[in-house]
């Protein structure tokens, strides 16, 4: 089912390719919020084995990984968000709460509040940008929250 944020996120995305002259469409698969107070990030299929392979370069030399821009808040300072980007999301995670990120050390532990997946790292990279971005610091506070009650 697409719900509006999954439909804005694309159209974000397109209209962020579309400026940087580069030839795409729509990310695959969508975008997925996860429940308050999840500790651990999981994928849309609910176990990691295959669902989400980190994958080589392909045989004609382009990165086929999955690249993941996420959203995380910490737990004990709720004031304090971060946004990044991996192919390993799983993993990314676990350093982030670790405290093995430098940026994010001081604020652990962390929750995974959203992210959405994307083919081609060029693509996830403008994402990130954009969140981070004085525009792109909105899009959590007023897309996400909106989406929030979908949860129980």
């Amino acid at each position: 089912m697409l719900r509006a944020t999954d439909a804005l996120v694309a159209q974000l995305v397109e209209h962020l390719i579309c400026n940087q002259g580069v030839a795409g469409s729509n990310p695959a698969g969508g975008t997925t919020l996860r429940p308050k107070g999840l500790r651990e990030a999981q994928p849309r299929g609910g176990s990691w084995g295959e669902a989400c392979p980190a994958k080589p370069p392909g045989e004609d030399g382009r990165d086929q990984r999955t690249w993941y821009v996420y959203i995380i808040r910490s737990i004990d300072f709720p004031g304090q968000e971060y946004t990044g980007i991996s192919t390993d999301l799983r993993q990314r995670m676990a350093d982030h709460n670790a405290g093995k990120s430098p940026h994010t050390s001081k604020y652990a532990p962390w929750d995974l509040l959203w992210y959405c997946a994307f083919p081609e790292k060029h693509t996830a990279l403008a994402f990130e940008k954009y969140l981070k971005s004085h525009s792109g610091r909105a899009f959590p506070s007023k897309q996400l929250k909106s989406t929030e009650t979908d949860h129980p």
